[in-house]
């Protein structure tokens, strides 16, 4: 299909005018590192884009860091960030997709000799023992296979 006029992507959500707590609450992240996150992600972002609509890293970018947040429907964040659900699908495989590729730069685990130190520094913070890493301040148990 010809499009005669491709039509434009209008971002729904304008981050310079959130306020910081609403910008943590929404996607977990600060503003200054979503938009380096976006800088890091964008050329992946852009390479991938096949769509006539082209919609911005940051909107690709801020709509899965929102989905990540919420634990929501794609429906559902599709439709805030002003996108159909297939279209949400396919930026949530390339955005993913970007962030493994970059992944070493923002999750770090500690090294086997750094254990104990990483256990005590956690015990003494919280009382809580054997404690390795911490994500977002929610607790997430991992047991060891059988």
């Amino acid at each position: 299909m010809r499009w005669r006029h491709p039509p434009v992507y209008r971002p729904l959500v304008d981050l310079s005018t959130m306020e910081e707590h609403h910008v943590i609450v929404t996607y977990r992240l600060d503003r200054t590192t979503i938009l380096e996150l976006c800088a890091h992600l964008e050329p992946d972002l852009m390479s991938a884009i096949c769509h006539p609509t082209v919609i911005p890293p940051l909107v690709q970018v801020l709509s899965v860091l929102h989905f990540l947040a919420s634990r929501s429907f794609q429906t559902t964040v599709a439709i805030a960030s002003g996108m159909t659900q297939p279209m949400f699908s396919n930026v949530l495989s390339r955005v993913l997709s970007a962030l493994l590729k970059h992944m070493r730069r923002y999750i770090v685990f500690p090294q086997v000799e750094d254990l104990p130190t990483v256990k005590g520094y956690f015990c003494a913070l919280g009382h809580i023992p054997n404690i390795v890493g911490a994500i977002d301040g929610t607790h997430e148990s991992l047991v060891h296979p059988a």
